[in-house]
């Protein structure tokens, strides 16, 4: 039988100094307003209790509250939060100039979750690292609390009987990039090390091939590059490319404005299951033919 707008006691584990809480702090006296209601806020209000409830307890108040309620009582169309995040665009100066990244911590999960930083202000590793873990999130709704979110019952097992570890992360690198004019090939990086000595001069048409390693079998990547300013943010000629599964990528510069260059190499994989690889060329200089011309 349906419960209209309910009792919090017919919830399981809801007790009765769970709910003088909710009510005073948060006003939360039915089931519909359970429902309803941010779960990190009840988190909060629920602070001064011990044991203090879990996040996975409290969602799983949530959807016994939900089954108690008819499907008239329920919108179903509402939103809900899959996963949220705080993202910092942080900078600091050096020197004259400015170093930026970008900073992104992952917030409805308990407890905290690690942040992540990445270089530059370039949005898309950050956009890809949240879809990853709003991708995790929905697999941890499927499935039950993932290693994130634990109830008491298991933060209280012994160290032995805990989850298994996730995965060590892919680290990913750079193992070779090429330059490529309307003249030579020149290596800027081989066997994974940067040649110090910096490039010649390049002439226009001009084009970069990459190759990352480090990715697992059947991990997507995806590669960009970052040209750097004195001051300011940095800009990119091209979207980020995706990586061969060969690992191979490649990047026309024949927009590149002539003169000196510093560019940043990203690639990062499209789960969160890589660590991010970046590495800064030595100073390139472009020139386009028109100068030697004059025309």
């Amino acid at each position: 039988m349906s419960v209209p707008d309910g009792d919090l006691g017919s919830i399981s584990g809801l007790h009765e100094a769970h709910q003088r809480a909710l009510a005073s702090k948060l006003e939360i006296s039915s089931l519909r307003a359970l429902v309803d209601a941010d779960q990190r806020a009840i988190y909060g209000a629920l602070a001064n209790l011990r044991p203090r409830p879990s996040l996975a307890r409290i969602a799983q108040w949530q959807a016994d509250a939900a089954n108690e309620l008819t499907d008239t009582e329920v919108d179903r169309s509402d939103w809900h939060t899959a996963a949220s995040f705080a993202v910092v665009f942080a900078q600091r100066q050096i020197g004259a100039g400015w170093e930026y990244r970008l900073e992104a911590e992952r917030t409805e999960v308990e407890p905290a979750a690690e942040s992540q930083h990445w270089p530059e202000w370039n949005c898309e590793p950050l956009s890809a690292w949240m879809l990853g873990q709003v991708d995790q999130a929905a697999d941890q709704a499927n499935g039950g609390p993932g290693p994130d979110v634990q109830d008491e019952a298991q933060e209280a097992e012994p160290a032995a009987t805990a989850a298994s570890p996730r995965p060590e992360r892919a680290e990913l690198r750079f193992e070779s990039a090429t330059i490529i004019d309307a003249e030579r090939e020149q290596a800027l990086i081989r066997a994974g090390a940067l040649i110090a000595a910096p490039a010649d001069d390049l002439w226009a048409p001009v084009r970069l091939r990459l190759t990352v390693s480090g990715g697992r079998s059947g991990q997507q990547l995806r590669a960009g590059v970052w040209f750097r300013r004195p001051a300011g943010p940095g800009w990119s000629p091209h979207d980020p490319v995706i990586v061969s599964p060969e690992g191979q990528a490649e990047f026309d510069l024949s927009p590149v404005p002539s003169g000196s260059h510093d560019i940043r190499l990203l690639a990062w994989a499209t789960d969160p299951g890589a660590t991010l690889a970046a590495i800064t060329l030595p100073t390139l200089t472009v020139h386009h033919a028109k100068e030697a011309t004059g025309t």
